[in-house]
């Protein structure tokens, strides 16, 4: 994990109110970019990330591009390969899965 990373974890760790707030605002994103912040943060670029979805690269940028409304299918298969999963959270239960 990044030194940067591993601060904002340790932050949000000691101020729930914070990690809240941030869990609401990721939540708020769309998914896209979603899957391009995860992306990096598993150090992976567009490239790789093609590699392991045996895909060209253009594909995953157009699916992490704003302008483009990809499959769920193609967020999902993306989300596996980055290690993550994607869900639907009801808002009342945001609160108690951010901490």
């Amino acid at each position: 994990m990044k030194t940067f990373d591993k601060h904002i974890q340790e932050l949000l760790e000691a101020n729930p109110e914070a990690a809240l707030e941030h869990a609401k605002v990721f939540a708020e994103l769309p998914l896209a970019t979603q899957l391009a912040i995860m992306r990096r943060r598993r150090n992976l670029s567009q490239r790789d990330l093609a590699k392991k979805l045996k895909v060209l690269q253009p594909h995953v940028a157009r699916t992490e591009s704003l302008n483009h409304d990809p499959r769920i299918s193609s967020i999902v298969k993306a989300a596996k390969a980055v290690h993550c999963h994607v869900i639907l959270v009801p808002d009342e239960e945001i609160e108690r899965i951010a901490i």
